[in-house]
């Protein structure tokens, strides 16, 4: 398996960029909301909709891995139960308004079947497209988009869901993470003028170049 989780450069990136999209513009903190709703997906950043998944299904009394940054190899979260002797896996996509397509769902019943694994969860804080629904279904893939995450959440207790909006909205949930280096990225101004955008914080001292465009700001 560990041959498979060493991703190309280039497969690398595109993965990186495929996590999430571009936050709201500006490094302003979004109000917390009160309780669950679907704005509390758009307040927060791509590692906390990770973090978030990976506390619900451990609240259905899954054992649960994750990484918090780097080449993933397609996988964002692997389940464990005792009652399967094989894993199943997780990915999440933290999009806002962007469907998530068939090619993305093909993408990932690749990934199931890479490793000998016939039961897998497509996460996203945005929708699907029908054929992506469609292939989900035929291919036995559980597809949660923001409204089956939402009914899922409500079927926990008051304190259970009280304890994910706790981490949905742990540290600076509204500010990314760089996908690269784990850490929380700034806010940078171009030095010939332009746009700001997200920057990696790590760039003078690793040299390490993500950034991300900041929505609203083209």
């Amino acid at each position: 398996m560990a041959g498979f989780w060493r991703m190309s450069k280039a497969k690398s990136q595109e993965a990186r960029s495929a996590k999430s999209e571009s936050p709201e513009s500006g490094s302003a903190r979004p109000q917390p909301q009160p309780g669950w709703s679907a704005q509390v997906f758009d307040d927060i950043e791509w590692r906390r909709f990770e973090a978030l998944c990976e506390a619900l299904f451990a609240q259905a009394g899954m054992r649960t891995e994750s990484q918090s940054h780097g080449a993933d190899g397609g996988i964002d979260i692997w389940l464990h139960s005792d009652n399967s002797p094989k894993p199943m896996i997780v990915q999440c996509k933290h999009w806002r308004s962007k469907p998530v397509a068939v090619q993305q769902m093909r993408e990932f019943f690749g990934v199931l079947k890479s490793h000998d694994l016939q039961y897998g969860t497509f996460a996203t804080s945005s929708t699907f497209t029908s054929d992506a629904l469609a292939f989900a279904k035929a291919n036995g893939i559980n597809a949660q988009d923001r409204q089956g995450l939402l009914q899922l959440i409500a079927k926990r207790t008051p304190e259970q869901q009280a304890a994910l909006l706790c981490v949905a909205y742990e540290g600076d949930y509204w500010r990314p993470t760089c996908v690269k280096c784990g850490i929380k990225m700034v806010e940078r101004q171009p030095k010939d003028g332009g746009n700001p955008f997200w920057g990696c914080a790590n760039f003078a001292r690793l040299r390490c170049m993500n950034k991300m465009q900041m929505a609203g700001r083209a």
